[in-house]
């Protein structure tokens, strides 16, 4: 095992937080879920597994939330039938168990696309392999991830730093925006070698029609475009409710910015598709109650903007030029690329896969595709499909009780959910694997929690305040 730089911050972030309120750790956890290209810690013994900072400090926010009993309470109830954890549960297990027994079951019936691509790789026999270990290993992770949060944020002091610590992933992921360009204009990328030494092949320095291709602190654009359209995503939403709104629109527009700068067809599509959601929601919307000023501004003003900068464009040659070339290579012709044909490839033999296997799936971890709904399909078979689908529809149509609509904490929860609805998006259009990470079932858990009755506060506010008669405090 090779201990990194990044892990002794991380150490040292660990030990803070087992004697700091549990705030310190979840904020830090969820900040340290935007070093996508960082390794805590190589494992050199199980094929150069790397344990990312986040994956880490969830261990310690395990130990840290654990031990506060409304929590553990509050996790088993998250676990119910019905709820979203207990179908995530459904999942996890049979991934655990389709990791072990399908690649040997229907060893040699089919070919896939490899987890770990190799040079030259085209398809294998399936057969069991360390993929089906290590995918299993983060699927348990996300679980845990989800489940604890989800029993934090049952409590209002939990929902608020869960919202807090959501606006500092959008800040930090910003100042990693300025971080990366500044490096590489000045050619000191190295600064930032600490943060991007994960076993991946990292693509730091790419460039596309001369422009630089954000990567932030991900290992290359594409990965950063999805998670910051996910930060624009929550940001935006609050804006949309009125929540902050000059901090919400900037923070909105900064992101957004970063985001078309990327360059990445899945930032394009992915944005795309979410502010057509978008509208579409506030015209439902529309309908039936009154609209804030923030949406009918987005509603009526988007078209508009939109006409403005075609109108700008079309009428300067040279940025025209640009943007016809640009979009020719990232969007319109993309699935005429080698990259694009590859892609397509993944998916087809992922389909075969589910049929080779009888509908079973090939195993968790066994194979690769390029879209998370195929992937799914492919891996975990129809049972496997079905049980996530329940999760991700309690997720994406479950609505809080016990919290009065309109308010504060409210507006965060659907700002979560907004973050899931994009996340999905860019999944379905790139996501290779099962695991859709642990930011993910952050924001999933904070977005789906079923909030305590205030008689039930008012019971535990209560016995709080007794105790402290009792013991003097």
């Amino acid at each position: 095992m090779t201990l990194e730089f990044v892990g002794l911050i991380a150490i040292a972030v660990a030990f803070m937080g087992m004697f700091s309120n549990p705030s310190f750790i979840v904020t830090a956890f969820l900040c340290a879920t935007l070093l996508g290209s960082a390794a805590a810690f190589i494992l050199e013994s199980v094929g150069g597994l790397n344990i990312s900072p986040a994956h880490f400090l969830l261990l310690f926010v395990a130990i840290k939330l654990l031990g506060d009993r409304q929590v553990v309470k509050n996790t088993l109830r998250g676990i119910e039938p019905g709820r979203p954890g207990f179908w995530l549960l459904l999942t996890v297990v049979y991934a655990l168990v389709s990791a072990f027994f399908m690649p040997r079951v229907f060893s040699g019936l089919t070919s896939v696309f490899p987890v770990r691509i190799l040079i030259n790789t085209v398809t294998v026999p399936l057969e069991p392999a360390m993929s089906n270990l290590t995918q299993s290993i983060y699927f348990i992770g996300d679980f845990v991830c989800f489940i604890l949060l989800y029993g934090y944020a049952a409590d209002p002091a939990g929902r608020r730093v869960l919202g807090n610590a959501a606006l500092a992933c959008v800040v930090l992921n910003l100042v990693f925006v300025v971080l990366d360009l500044a490096t590489y204009w000045t050619g000191t990328s190295d600064l930032l070698a600490f943060i991007r030494n994960a076993n991946y092949s990292l693509m730091s320095e790419a460039e596309m029609s001369g422009l630089k291709r954000i990567v932030g602190s991900f290992v290359e654009a594409s990965s950063f475009a999805s998670a910051t359209l996910g930060y624009f995503a929550y940001t935006f939403r609050l804006y949309l409710l009125g929540i902050r709104p000059r901090l919400t629109f900037t923070l909105s527009l900064l992101s957004l910015s970063a985001l078309i700068l990327s360059t990445s067809t899945t930032g394009y599509v992915g944005v795309v598709v979410y502010l057509f959601i978008c509208c579409v929601q506030i015209l439902l919307l529309w309908g039936r109650k009154p609209l804030t000023p923030q949406m009918a501004a987005v509603l009526f003003g988007t078209p508009f903007a939109f006409l403005l900068v075609a109108v700008a464009v079309s009428l300067n040659d040279a940025s025209s030029t640009y943007v016809r070339d640009l979009l020719d290579t990232m969007v319109f012709n993309k699935m005429q690329t080698d990259s694009g044909m590859e892609r397509s490839a993944w998916n087809q033999q992922a389909i075969q896969n589910f049929f080779d296997t009888f509908g079973f799936g090939a195993g968790n971890g066994s194979l690769r595709a390029s879209s998370f709904p195929i992937a799914v399909l492919g891996s975990l078979g129809f049972v496997g499909t079905a049980t996530f689908g329940l999760f991700l529809i309690n997720i994406l149509f479950g609505k809080p009780v016990n919290l009065r609509p309109g308010s504060f904490e409210a507006a965060n929860m659907q700002a979560a959910k907004s973050v899931c609805i994009a996340w999905l998006i860019t999944a379905s259009t790139s996501g290779a694997l099962t695991d859709l990470g642990v930011p993910f079932f952050a924001f999933a858990a904070f977005a789906s929690v079923q909030p305590r009755s205030s008689a039930e506060e008012t019971t535990r506010h209560g016995a709080s305040g007794y105790a402290s008669l009792v013991h003097g405090r």
